[in-house]
């Protein structure tokens, strides 16, 4: 009978024969390891989605604010991640999370109209027909 490895540090394992790991940390370690592997592109972009959360969050303490482009890129706002869209009349607003963005341009200035979500803001009907 051949010698069974932990799949996490190499420790010959005794006992039951479907047995993979040596104890619950080698286990809890290597499914560890799997997992950040795996989702390393989602928890990259949820990091993403959080710090322009807390960007917004910090320019609308009211709610409600206008702020310039420059700002926004100073505090390292990511345009390219965003987790919704509404549209209105005014703009498009690219939410994360609970704060959205509008892009505008006044007098040759870009600025940002940001907002708290509200009850209004409905959600998406993607399959609604038009």
């Amino acid at each position: 009978m051949e010698d069974r490895k932990c799949a996490e540090c190499g420790t010959t394992l005794v006992g039951r024969s479907d047995k993979k790991f040596c104890d619950a940390y080698c286990r809890n370690s290597y499914n560890n390891k799997v997992k950040r592997a795996d989702e390393k592109f989602i928890m990259d972009v949820n990091r993403i989605l959080r710090r322009n959360r807390r960007i917004l969050k910090h320019l609308c303490p009211q709610g409600k604010a206008v702020v310039r482009k420059d700002i926004l890129d100073q505090l390292g706002y990511n345009y390219d991640h965003f987790s919704g869209i509404y549209r209105t009349k005014l703009g498009t607003y690219y939410f994360c999370y609970d704060f959205g963005m509008s892009p505008f341009i006044e007098n040759s200035i870009k600025r940002a109209r940001i907002v708290m979500k509200q009850n209004y803001v409905p959600s998406l009907d993607l399959w609604k027909v038009d």
